[in-house]
């Protein structure tokens, strides 16, 4: 299912429970998110969303 924003629901609320995540889905670039959003729309369990999410969370601590 896809929000009227575009984010696949799954996305929107893996990233609700990850703050790190959101933190830095914010500060990407709108290329980057789409990219991220393409990515989480091939995901097919909540395990591999959960990794997804797990892995935009540590690719903003890096930029900190």
């Amino acid at each position: 299912m896809i929000r009227d924003d575009g984010l696949p629901l799954g996305l929107s609320f893996s990233l609700a429970t990850n703050e790190d995540a959101m933190n830095s889905f914010a500060g990407m670039t709108d290329q980057e998110k789409s990219q991220v959003i393409e990515a989480a729309r091939s995901t097919q369990s909540k395990q591999e969303m959960k990794n997804l999410v797990d892995d935009i969370a540590r690719l903003g601590s890096k930029t900190k």
